[in-house]
């Protein structure tokens, strides 16, 4: 029998897998992976500046106590309550006040914030003023003899000038008006002030230095290096220890650059640091 040959089945091509549903699969998992991210990043920053805020006691800063004019257990007492700690880091002795009152401090009052827990140094009056052996300086040069009265815990009164070849040397020496001697053992409080003989030639004038932005203390040893007196001391407004310590100069007369003799006074206003232009 004849049978007729088949013809071959037809193979229909395989169909390439549809990337249609894939792709939209693909962006819906990277924007859900971008949106934990940026999540888990917002939730670290946030822990973060909150135990940052907890360990810094972010907020918590406080206005600084006046211990100024109190004795140290008072001060104490104040500081606990705002817990501070108070550490004397020196002493100084003026009699106006009594031993253990607080004279100045750091950070001032009114001025700086703190946290709690931070210390503030005082200096505070002494109950008993320390006495020591007055140099001899007859016969050193102003500088000098200021350098050796200064270095012994003393300072000096006045200048006295009196007509003589040994121009700005020390002559003379005072103490409570007696003339000291050479020889002389003469123990004074620390503080004392010595009045000092300069001599100064006739026709010697010097030009009156530049005192402002200047602490008292500073005025003081600028007008002795000069050979200058110091005349009156002008506080602006109603200031503390402390606050007449730091005050710096706003105003002298004679002017700067006045050509004056030697051991003429020059007077000076003073007012708080901060209002000085």
């Amino acid at each position: 029998m004849n049978t007729k040959p088949t013809a071959p089945k037809k193979v229909a091509p395989k169909k390439k897998p549809s990337t249609k549903k894939a792709e939209p699969s693909v962006a819906r998992a990277l924007v859900r992976n971008i949106v934990i991210a940026v999540s888990l990043l917002i939730i670290v920053l946030f822990v973060s500046n909150l135990l940052l805020a907890i360990i810094t006691r972010h907020g918590s800063n406080k206005d600084v106590p006046n211990f100024v004019g109190t004795n140290l257990e008072q001060a104490e007492g104040l500081a606990r309550k705002g817990r501070l700690e108070i550490i004397v880091n020196d002493s100084l002795y003026v009699p106006m006040y009594a031993g253990g009152v607080i004279l100045e401090q750091r950070p001032s009052a009114g001025k700086d914030k703190v946290k709690s827990g931070r210390k503030i140094y005082v200096t505070i009056n002494a109950s008993k003023q320390k006495s020591v052996e007055i140099p001899y300086v007859a016969g050193y040069s102003l500088r000098q003899a200021k350098s050796n009265l200064l270095a012994a815990g003393l300072e000096i009164d006045r200048l006295e000038y009196v007509s003589d070849l040994a121009n700005n040397y020390v002559l003379d020496q005072k103490f409570r008006g007696e003339k000291m001697k050479a020889d002389s053992v003469v123990l004074a409080p620390i503080g004392s002030k010595i009045t000092l003989v300069v001599g100064r030639s006739d026709n010697h004038h010097e030009p009156i230095p530049d005192l402002a932005g200047m602490t008292l203390r500073e005025v003081k040893n600028m007008l002795w290096d000069h050979g200058f007196n110091l005349g009156a001391v002008e506080f602006e407004g109603t200031l503390n220890m402390a606050g007449q310590n730091s005050a710096r100069v706003y105003r002298q007369y004679p002017e700067p650059e006045t050509e004056a003799r030697m051991g003429r006074e020059v007077s000076v206003w003073l007012r708080a640091v901060e209002d000085v232009k």
